[in-house]
């Protein structure tokens, strides 16, 4: 007997069968959005009226929230996604003020094999999403710190928020050329 190898498995006379094959086509990198970091750009939290504010006799405030959304190109396929909330707190008795909460939160973020085209609406609907929980629970525990019950922000549609800046944009740009 001698000690050469074969092609012929233990099993049957023929070759064993490879699970990848030879010819088989390279597949495409998947698009992805990798978050480099996440952070408070800026944060101020004004209590004007406390603590009477915070003593019984003033109803629940009624909050205003404001969304604006941000997005700018680092370098390659870096990309900061920002998000600025203000939220006006104010006594519905006598318009005055209880708190305002004024937050830029940003993310710095790679999007990978992601077209071109894409990109905007990834920045401005789908990191927002992933941004969000974060966020919530900054504004909750600020406004815990500032006297208040937690303010719990309810889910937002970015989607709407991203299709009415497109109309908003387009509005304008119609106004500038002239058509309606």
């Amino acid at each position: 007997m001698s000690d050469e190898k074969s092609d012929v498995s233990e099993k049957g006379n023929a070759p064993e069968k490879s699970d990848t094959p030879v010819d088989a086509p390279v597949q495409k990198a998947e698009p992805s959005i990798q978050v480099i970091a996440q952070y408070v750009k800026d944060i101020s939290f004004e209590n004007p009226h406390a603590p009477e504010s915070l003593v019984g006799g003033w109803p629940p405030p009624e909050t205003n929230v404001q969304i604006s959304l941000a997005q700018k190109h680092i370098k390659d396929n870096s990309f900061e996604s920002s998000l600025h909330f203000r939220i006006e707190a104010k006594n519905k008795q006598d318009n005055r003020m209880a708190f305002i909460l004024d937050l830029h939160y940003g993310a710095l973020v790679a999007l990978n094999n992601i077209p071109k085209e894409s990109q905007q609406a990834v920045l401005m609907v789908e990191v927002p999403k992933l941004l969000f929980p974060f966020i919530r629970e900054i504004v909750a525990s600020k406004t815990s710190q500032g006297g208040y019950p937690p303010l719990y922000l309810t889910p937002i549609s970015f989607e709407a928020i991203y299709v009415n800046e497109i109309k908003r944009k387009q509005a304008e740009k119609n106004q500038q050329t002239g058509t309606a």
